[in-house]
């Protein structure tokens, strides 16, 4: 406790009342006063989907209090805090026309729980002025809150609330409430005349030599200094702060946590599912989604850490997406659009199955054992051969012809539409109204576009994607897709050929620990059918379970560090972009390992039914036996070699151990040839013709 205050209080006889000063009295901020303005603002724009720089509001902000002075010719402090909130939404209706919905009121009521959390965010209190306070309590004194400050006396009274000081307090007078200021010298009188007490009854405290003591003691009040040097040198050193290395920092720390040999290889990852899963927030603000739907199965690990992060930063009382998980599968999803058998056209299996067998073929259907038996024993075609162009042979068009299969084909048709709509009736979700709003990991869309033609084509089907590679099918306005770190459309950017990098560990990594929707039955205890490929299985329960735990820790940490740092998304894509570079060429033999085990797990629902490292095959060598002109192509663009450097490294690796090869080089010939870029590309136009 402060014993000299406690001494000056109680020697004289007369006090009964204590003032005292909020800010930098009872409670210090973490940062700068002017940066908590910085994230009301980020807040608000992450809030109100606000297509907005954090600085663009800021200084917003900043005008509108200079406007609103300099007209009524007060102190900032005096303002109603309503009134300001209100010249700013004028302002910004203004610039933003329909793209800033709701009333003023509506704006006001987001601002004050947009600075309520700027503040709590920050705030820690002051202990020992508290102890004195709480002391003065015990013994009969009456404590007043007496702050010069820009928002309602409610903000102040929660910020109180939020500390557990209510006790302590029997009343709170802000300056913008009523009009005064302590630091004008003219809300001393105001109180005193309003408590109808005496002045030489009041002892005022607070860290400001003219607000709280000079002009106390010239309305006739006792004053005592909290001293503040130290706060204050503090104060001035975070003027000099820097939001972009705040942030890289926070990557940088990740990214040595999830490099660490305690903690499973590659669960640095966790970076770019951050990064994820912040714009989709972002993105369901903006468009005021109120249902999302994470499909299975990657959207399992995805919808817990979206959860996290909207628990963590929806404001109290805001509006809340509500989360769904659909168990759906490429496979699956083939089920519940499929048409009468004369007029199905199996475009999808056609496009990318080409070659197959025809016992292959009908595993794409949940038959029962019994049907594929029958089916297959009645056919003369030879069932277990691959047969090239198999879309287009005769055997196709004998199974096409087939009774047996044709009957079994139209009830499997009629069942599987049948449960699944009874499945989707079973979230009780009006998407007549609403549209289906999915979050998957990519890479096309093929169960958006399946989802699509189960509803006849009738309600929108939007996706959001960790990424995008290619597009499947035409995009129109009802069947929109994002990539939210990387996507071909409008075009491949540098950004997006490292992002893309290794997406076989984004689905590995984000797998569920249960098997692959094959289909849906009409059971309401259980609408699906799933199979759980046994080494699939033993990969995640030994490999993939131990390394989302990791990821889900970092991703705590993430979320609570980067909520006081003001970033724009674009800075953030920057820094993790340079830490997807790094990740993709900087991979030692721990991760080759590791990598190969887990690939024995990569199983495939659909056309061949693939189990293992198939997808891991491509690599720099065969692209250069494929493309001559991809060594020029390297050269010049080395970015795009980024994608297959695991691949290769794995390659080798497993064919002779003493094949591994350090590419680490890679990842600073790629910097350097980045820089260089900039550089010819301020003078000359190669950028149109040679590189971006």
């Amino acid at each position: 406790m402060r014993e000299p205050l406690l001494k000056e209080v109680f020697e004289d006889t007369r006090i009964k009342y204590i003032f005292t000063d909020f800010f930098d009295t009872i409670v210090h901020r973490t940062v700068h006063p002017n940066y908590v303005l910085r994230l009301w603002a980020k807040y608000m724009i992450r809030e109100l989907g606000l297509s907005l720089s954090i600085d663009h509001l800021y200084f917003t902000r900043y005008e509108a209090t200079h406007y609103l002075v300099k007209q009524r010719k007060v102190n900032a402090g005096e303002i109603p805090y309503r009134h300001l909130i209100r010249e700013i939404y004028r302002r910004l209706k203004n610039q933003l026309k329909n793209n800033l919905t709701g009333t003023s009121d509506d704006f006001l009521e987001i601002s004050e729980a947009c600075e309520f959390r700027a503040e709590s965010n920050v705030q820690f209190l002051n202990n020992e002025t508290v102890e004195t306070l709480r002391h003065f309590k015990s013994k009969g004194l009456s404590v007043y809150c007496v702050s010069d400050f820009y928002t309602s006396e409610q903000l102040i009274k929660r910020l109180i609330s939020h500390h557990d000081l209510e006790d302590i307090f029997d009343g709170v007078f802000i300056s913008s409430e009523h009009g005064c200021s302590k630091h004008e010298a003219t809300f001393y009188n105001y109180l005193i005349n309003k408590l109808s007490i005496n002045a030489e009854e009041v002892m005022m405290i607070g860290d400001n030599h003219r607000s709280d003591v000079s002009n106390a003691k010239k309305s006739g009040l006792k004053a005592f200094h909290i001293p503040n040097a130290d706060q204050i040198k503090k104060q001035k050193k975070l003027r000099f702060g820097n939001d972009f290395k705040d942030y890289k920092s926070i990557i940088r720390h990740l990214y040595k946590r999830g490099n660490s040999k305690k903690v499973s290889p590659y669960s640095d990852y966790v970076i770019f599912f951050s990064l994820f899963i912040e714009k989709l927030y972002s993105e369901c603000r903006k468009n005021n989604i109120q249902n999302l739907f994470f499909l299975a199965r990657e959207g399992l690990f995805f919808k817990k850490l979206f959860d996290y992060y909207q628990d963590l930063n929806a404001l109290e009382g805001g509006q809340f997406v509500d989360t769904h998980y659909l168990k759906m599968s490429r496979q699956s999803s083939l089920q519940i659009s499929l048409k009468p058998l004369e007029e199905e056209t199996f475009s999808y299996l056609k496009a990318n199955y080409a070659n197959m067998s025809i016992k292959n073929f009908i595993e794409n259907f949940t038959f029962s054992d019994k049907d594929k038996h029958d089916i297959l024993h009645s056919l003369d075609s030879d069932t277990e051969s691959k047969i090239e162009g198999f879309f287009a042979s005769k055997a196709f068009d004998e199974l096409l012809s087939n009774t047996k299969f044709k009957a079994v084909y139209k009830k499997h048709q009629i069942e599987q539409k049948t449960a699944f709509s009874n499945y989707l009736k079973s979230f009780e979700v009006a998407f007549e109204k609403e549209g289906v709003y999915l979050v998957d990991i990519g890479w096309g869309g093929t169960m958006q576009d399946e989802l699509y033609k189960f509803f006849d084509k009738t309600i929108p089907v939007k996706g959001y994607y960790l990424g995008l590679k290619e597009f499947r099918s035409s995009i129109n306005a009802d069947t929109a897709r994002w990539g939210l770190n990387f996507e071909i459309s409008p075009y491949l950017n540098y950004a997006d050929q490292i992002m893309m990098a290794n997406t076989e560990l984004y689905e590995q990594l984000a797998q569920a620990p249960h098997g692959s929707t094959l289909g849906y039955q009409d059971d309401a205890s259980q609408y699906t059918i799933e199979y759980h490929e046994p080494h699939e299985k033993a990969v995640y329960d030994k490999y993939i379970a131990q390394s989302q735990d990791v990821m889900f820790a970092l991703f705590q940490e993430y979320c609570k560090r980067t909520n006081t740092i003001c970033y724009e998304p674009e800075m953030a894509q920057s820094i993790v972009t340079k830490y997807a570079l790094k990740i993709g060429t900087h991979i030692p033999k721990r991760k080759l390992k590791w990598v190969q085990s887990i690939s024995e797990g990569f199983y495939s629902n659909i056309g061949n039914n693939a189990v293992g490292e198939d997808s891991y095959k491509m690599s720099i060598l065969q692209g250069l036996k494929n493309n001559l002109p991809t060594i020029k192509k390297y050269l010049i663009s080395p970015e795009e070699m980024v994608k297959y450097i695991m691949r290769s490294k794995l390659s080798l690796y497993k064919k002779n151990r003493l094949l591994y090869i350090p590419t680490s080089p890679i990842y600073y010939y790629i910097l350097l040839n980045r820089r260089l870029k900039k550089i010819i590309g301020k003078k000359v136009y190669l950028k149109y013709s040679h590189f971006r």
